[in-house]
Protein backbone atom coordinates (compact mmCIF):
# COMPACT_ATOMS: atom_id res chain seq x y z
CA UNK A 1 0.00 0.00 0.00
CA UNK A 2 2.87 2.38 0.79
CA UNK A 3 4.33 1.77 -2.68
CA UNK A 4 1.02 2.62 -4.37
CA UNK A 5 0.61 5.79 -2.30
CA UNK A 6 4.20 6.78 -2.93
CA UNK A 7 3.79 6.21 -6.67
CA UNK A 8 0.56 8.22 -6.72
CA UNK A 9 2.15 11.17 -4.86
CA UNK A 10 5.16 11.10 -7.20
CA UNK A 11 2.92 11.12 -10.31
CA UNK A 12 0.84 14.00 -8.94
CA UNK A 13 3.99 15.99 -8.16
CA UNK A 14 5.27 15.45 -11.72
CA UNK A 15 1.96 16.58 -13.24
CA UNK A 16 1.94 19.61 -10.95
CA UNK A 17 5.51 20.62 -11.85
CA UNK A 18 5.12 20.20 -15.60
CA UNK A 19 1.76 21.96 -15.71
CA UNK A 20 2.84 25.06 -13.78
CA UNK A 21 5.61 26.43 -15.93
CA UNK A 22 5.70 30.22 -16.25
CA UNK A 23 7.22 30.54 -19.68
CA UNK A 24 4.82 29.94 -22.54
CA UNK A 25 5.98 30.57 -26.11
CA UNK A 26 4.62 33.86 -27.35
CA UNK A 27 2.65 33.84 -30.57
CA UNK A 28 2.10 37.01 -32.57
CA UNK A 29 -1.06 35.82 -34.29
CA UNK A 30 -3.63 33.28 -33.24
CA UNK A 31 -3.54 31.70 -36.69
CA UNK A 32 -7.26 32.23 -37.08
CA UNK A 33 -8.45 32.88 -40.61
CA UNK A 34 -11.42 34.86 -41.76
CA UNK A 35 -13.17 33.72 -44.93
CA UNK A 36 -14.67 35.97 -47.58
CA UNK A 37 -16.56 35.24 -50.80
CA UNK A 38 -16.16 37.78 -53.56
CA UNK A 39 -14.99 39.02 -56.92
CA UNK A 40 -11.30 39.87 -57.16
CA UNK A 41 -8.79 42.18 -58.70
CA UNK A 42 -5.02 42.11 -58.24
CA UNK A 43 -2.53 44.95 -58.37
CA UNK A 44 1.05 45.19 -57.14
CA UNK A 45 0.89 42.35 -54.60
CA UNK A 46 -2.48 43.47 -53.26
CA UNK A 47 -5.75 41.58 -53.52
CA UNK A 48 -8.92 43.65 -53.74
CA UNK A 49 -12.13 41.84 -52.83
CA UNK A 50 -15.66 42.95 -53.64
CA UNK A 51 -17.32 40.68 -51.11
CA UNK A 52 -20.81 39.22 -51.48
CA UNK A 53 -23.13 36.67 -49.90
CA UNK A 54 -24.32 33.45 -51.50
CA UNK A 55 -28.02 32.93 -50.85
CA UNK A 56 -29.45 29.48 -51.53
CA UNK A 57 -32.95 28.05 -51.31
CA UNK A 58 -32.47 27.23 -47.60
CA UNK A 59 -31.92 30.91 -46.71
CA UNK A 60 -35.60 31.77 -46.32
CA UNK A 61 -34.88 34.90 -44.28
CA UNK A 62 -32.87 36.46 -47.11
CA UNK A 63 -35.20 35.19 -49.81
CA UNK A 64 -38.12 36.90 -48.05
CA UNK A 65 -36.16 40.05 -47.13
CA UNK A 66 -34.90 40.56 -50.70
CA UNK A 67 -38.14 39.39 -52.30
CA UNK A 68 -36.38 36.72 -54.34
CA UNK A 69 -38.25 34.21 -56.46
CA UNK A 70 -37.26 30.94 -58.11
CA UNK A 71 -36.60 32.93 -61.31
CA UNK A 72 -33.95 34.93 -59.42
CA UNK A 73 -32.24 31.66 -58.46
CA UNK A 74 -32.26 29.51 -61.63
CA UNK A 75 -29.23 27.51 -60.48
CA UNK A 76 -30.36 27.29 -56.86
CA UNK A 77 -28.47 30.31 -55.58
CA UNK A 78 -28.39 34.11 -55.73
CA UNK A 79 -25.30 36.30 -55.31
CA UNK A 80 -26.15 39.29 -53.14
CA UNK A 81 -23.52 42.02 -53.52
CA UNK A 82 -23.77 43.80 -50.19
CA UNK A 83 -21.40 46.68 -50.88
CA UNK A 84 -19.48 48.55 -53.55
CA UNK A 85 -16.51 48.83 -51.18
CA UNK A 86 -13.42 46.73 -51.72
CA UNK A 87 -11.51 44.94 -48.98
CA UNK A 88 -7.72 45.06 -49.43
CA UNK A 89 -5.38 42.22 -48.47
CA UNK A 90 -1.73 41.31 -49.08
CA UNK A 91 -0.55 38.43 -51.28
CA UNK A 92 2.70 36.60 -50.58
CA UNK A 93 4.85 33.87 -52.10
CA UNK A 94 3.11 31.41 -49.75
CA UNK A 95 -0.45 32.28 -50.86
CA UNK A 96 -2.13 29.17 -52.31
CA UNK A 97 -4.31 29.49 -55.40
CA UNK A 98 -6.85 26.69 -55.92
CA UNK A 99 -8.82 26.55 -59.15
CA UNK A 100 -10.31 24.22 -61.73
CA UNK A 101 -8.04 23.90 -64.73
CA UNK A 102 -10.79 23.34 -67.28
CA UNK A 103 -8.46 24.31 -70.15
CA UNK A 104 -5.84 21.71 -69.17
CA UNK A 105 -3.06 24.29 -68.96
CA UNK A 106 -1.56 22.69 -65.83
CA UNK A 107 -3.45 19.42 -65.35
CA UNK A 108 -3.17 16.61 -67.96
CA UNK A 109 -6.19 16.42 -70.25
CA UNK A 110 -6.92 12.83 -69.28
CA UNK A 111 -7.00 13.69 -65.56
CA UNK A 112 -10.39 13.22 -63.93
CA UNK A 113 -9.62 15.78 -61.22
CA UNK A 114 -9.21 19.26 -62.67
CA UNK A 115 -8.55 20.95 -59.32
CA UNK A 116 -5.12 22.59 -59.42
CA UNK A 117 -3.21 24.20 -56.56
CA UNK A 118 -0.21 26.49 -56.96
CA UNK A 119 1.64 29.25 -55.16
CA UNK A 120 2.37 30.99 -58.47
CA UNK A 121 0.42 34.20 -58.88
CA UNK A 122 1.43 34.20 -62.57
CA UNK A 123 -0.17 30.77 -63.14
CA UNK A 124 -3.32 31.96 -61.41
CA UNK A 125 -3.50 35.20 -63.39
CA UNK A 126 -2.84 33.40 -66.69
CA UNK A 127 -6.17 31.61 -66.23
CA UNK A 128 -8.34 34.42 -64.81
CA UNK A 129 -6.79 37.68 -66.06
CA UNK A 130 -6.61 37.14 -69.80
CA UNK A 131 -6.32 40.84 -70.72
CA UNK A 132 -3.77 41.68 -68.01
CA UNK A 133 -5.75 44.47 -66.35
CA UNK A 134 -5.90 42.79 -62.94
CA UNK A 135 -9.68 42.32 -63.03
CA UNK A 136 -10.55 38.65 -62.63
CA UNK A 137 -13.87 38.77 -64.49
CA UNK A 138 -17.03 37.59 -62.77
CA UNK A 139 -15.57 34.43 -61.30
CA UNK A 140 -16.40 34.15 -57.61
CA UNK A 141 -13.66 33.16 -55.17
CA UNK A 142 -13.35 32.18 -51.52
CA UNK A 143 -10.50 33.96 -49.78
CA UNK A 144 -8.92 32.95 -46.47
CA UNK A 145 -7.10 35.77 -44.70
CA UNK A 146 -5.07 35.93 -41.48
CA UNK A 147 -5.74 38.59 -38.85
CA UNK A 148 -2.89 40.72 -40.21
CA UNK A 149 -4.43 40.86 -43.72
CA UNK A 150 -2.11 38.26 -45.24
CA UNK A 151 -3.92 36.04 -47.78
CA UNK A 152 -3.55 32.34 -47.01
CA UNK A 153 -5.53 31.00 -49.96
CA UNK A 154 -7.68 31.99 -52.90
CA UNK A 155 -10.07 29.28 -54.13
CA UNK A 156 -12.29 29.39 -57.17
CA UNK A 157 -15.97 28.81 -56.39
CA UNK A 158 -17.00 26.70 -59.35
CA UNK A 159 -20.60 27.52 -60.21
CA UNK A 160 -22.77 26.47 -63.08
Amino acid sequence: MKKATSLFVTMMLLFYLTGCQDSQPEQALSGACKTYDGYLSVDDGKLFVNDFEFIDMADQYWINTLGLTAEDMPNGYYIHDTSDDFLTFTLSDETRYNFYDTGAAFVPEDSQDRLYTTTSLNDFLSVFDSDGDGELSNTPFEIQVLEDGQVVSVSEIFIN
